[in-house]
C-alpha cells in the first residue's frame, strides 16, 4: 500500500517537471509597423530648434542593404531605427541620445531579454575603419528602468549596457556597463569576462576577436566611398548580433552572440522599475546633419523578446522525482 502512494507521488512530481522547464515568451516585438510606437515611450535629447535624434518604427532597413535579422523567421526587413545627433547637435546635455522604453512589462524573477541589433555608421575619409564623423555611437540595452525618463550614459535608473559600433569608444570604453548613475571601472569592478586588464573593455582585447571584421553592405559602398574598407576586429559594426541580458536570480549577465561580456551581481544593482529600453548614445559633443550621416549613421533593432527562465528549484524536483521512483521500486520489490 505504501509503495503505491510513494509511486503515485513521485509520478506526480515528475509530471510537473516538463512544465517547469518550459521557458515562455512573455513579450515579443518585431517592430514591423509604425503603430508599434504606441507601446513605447520615446525620449531624445534636445537640439537648438527641436529634437536632436529620432526613432522610426517599421523602418525597412533593406534600404541600407541590410539583410534580414538572424532571428527573423519570415524574411522581412522591418525594424526599429534609432538615429542619434543626426537631425542637429544636442544642446544642454553631455551626450546626444535616443531611447525607447516599454510601458507595460512586468518582469518575472528570472528572464532573458534578447534582441538583434545592427550598428551602422558613416566612415571618416574613405574608410569605415575610421571612427564616424559625429564621434562614437553606442548601442544600448537597459533593464529595470521606470520607462518614464531617458536612459543613457549620463543618467539611468536601472542597468544599462552599451557596445560602441565604431572604434571610437575611447580607451577601454568600447563595452560599457552603467549601474544606476555609476560607471564601474573595468579594471577594478571584476564584471567583465575579459578580466581586469587595461584592455578588458576595449575592442583591442583578444577576447572580442569573436566579433570579427566586417565590410559595409554592397549597396552602401556603391553610394559613398566613406563606406569602403573593413571594420577593426572586435567591434559590432556592420553585422547582425544578438544581444541578451539574463537575470538568473543572482546576477545580470550581458552577452553578445552567446559570449558573455559582463556579469553584474544583483547586490550591486538598484532597479527603479520593470521596463526594458533600447537606445543609442553619441559620446561626442556634437553631431552632423549631413545627408550621408542621416542615411548611414543608425542603429537597427529587431526581434525583441523577453523569455522566462525556469527556477533552479525545478532541477531539485527532478532529482526528487527520480529518488521517489527509486524508493518506490525498492519497496515494491520488498513487498
Amino acid at each position: 500500500m505504501n509503495s503505491k502512494i510513494i509511486l503515485l507521488g513521485s509520478c506526480a512530481v515528475v509530471a510537473l517537471v516538463p512544465l517547469a522547464l518550459n521557458a515562455q515568451v512573455i513579450y515579443s516585438d518585431g517592430f514591423s509597423s509604425s503603430t508599434d510606437a504606441a507601446n513605447y515611450n520615446t525620449f531624445v535629447t534636445p537640439g537648438a530648434t527641436g529634437p536632436s535624434s529620432d526613432a522610426t518604427f517599421g523602418y525597412d532597413y533593406s534600404a541600407l542593404g541590410i539583410p534580414a535579422a538572424p532571428n527573423t523567421t519570415d524574411g522581412s526587413t522591418f525594424g526599429l531605427r534609432l538615429r542619434v545627433d543626426n537631425l542637429q547637435s544636442s544642446v544642454g546635455t553631455v551626450v546626444g541620445a535616443v531611447e525607447v522604453a516599454t510601458t507595460g512589462v512586468s518582469l518575472p524573477s528570472q528572464y532573458v531579454i534578447s534582441a538583434d541589433v545592427w550598428g551602422n555608421y558613416i566612415g571618416s575619409g574613405t574608410s569605415i575603419a575610421s571612427s564616424g564623423v559625429n564621434g562614437s555611437t553606442g548601442t544600448a540595452m537597459g533593464v529595470g528602468t521606470t520607462g518614464t525618463s531617458l536612459q543613457y550614459v549620463a543618467a539611468n535608473n536601472g542597468l544599462l549596457v552599451e557596445a560602441f559600433h565604431d572604434n571610437g569608444g575611447g580607451a577601454n570604453q568600447e563595452y560599457r556597463v552603467y549601474t544606476g548613475n555609476t560607471h564601474p571601472n573595468p579594471t577594478t569592478a571584476g564584471y567583465w569576462a575579459a578580466g581586469t586588464s587595461s584592455t578588458s573593455a576595449s575592442y583591442t582585447d583578444p577576447y572580442y576577436n569573436f566579433l570579427g571584421s566586417h565590410t559595409a553592405p554592397a549597396a552602401q559602398i556603391a553610394l559613398s566611398a566613406t563606406q569602403g574598407g573593413s571594420t577593426p576586429v572586435g567591434i559590432i559594426g556592420f553585422a547582425w548580433h544578438t544581444m541578451t541580458i539574463t537575470q538568473d536570480g543572482v546576477n545580470m549577465t550581458w552577452a553578445i552572440d552567446g559570449h558573455t561580456i559582463a556579469t553584474v551581481p544583483d547586490s550591486a544593482l538598484t532597479l527603479a522599475g520593470s521596463q526594458v529600453s533600447l537606445g543609442a548614445d553619441d559620446s561626442g559633443l556634437s553631431g552632423s546633419s549631413a545627408a550621408n550621416n542621416q542615411l548611414f549613421n543608425a542603429d537597427i533593432w529587431d526581434n525583441l523578446t523577453i523569455t522566462t527562465v525556469p527556477e533552479p528549484v525545478t532541477s531539485s524536483f527532478l532529482m526528487l522525482g527520480a529518488a521517489g521512483l527509486f524508493v518506490s521500486r525498492r519497496l515494491t520489490r520488498k513487498g
